[in-house]
């Protein structure tokens, strides 16, 4: 009998652990969706306003304001959809997120013995834009 009771005892401190863990997990989810619905909702989030006049605004690099034009003017004669360059692509968001977030973009822009593009290495403040893009989270917009 007194090992029943110790299994039940072990049970019910198991249930309580799980429920503990998915209390968590649907209040995490919870405040992820109320945010959701506050970004669709036209509820801004952002203190800043989104004001780009704003000296207290962020101005993160995305690929639609900044990496784009770097690419479309450095990459993507070599790197496109008729003529994918050691299989790269960069004429999308999407395939530069992929390259990016792989690792191999900037690996290829920083690297002296081979740089991307072939002409040389980008300027440093190039190099910084797309640093910034992918540390900040490869953001497209």
């Amino acid at each position: 009998m007194k090992s029943i009771k110790a299994n039940t005892h072990t049970f019910r401190k198991g249930c309580y652990f799980l429920a503990f863990l998915l209390m968590g997990f649907v209040s995490c989810e919870t405040s992820s969706l109320s945010e959701l619905a506050e970004e669709q909702n036209g509820v801004d989030t952002d203190p800043s306003g989104g004001d780009p006049t704003d000296p207290n605004a962020s101005n993160l690099v995305t690929y639609e304001n900044t990496v784009k034009t770097i690419l479309d003017n450095a990459c993507v004669a070599c790197h496109n959809q008729s003529n994918a360059t050691a299989g790269i692509r960069l004429d999308t968001y999407e395939f530069a997120f992929l390259v990016a977030d792989s690792g191999r973009m900037l690996a290829r822009m920083t690297n002296t013995s081979s740089p991307m593009p072939p002409s040389g290495n980008l300027p440093n403040s190039i190099i910084s834009d797309i640093t910034d893009w992918i540390d900040n989270g490869i953001l497209e917009n």
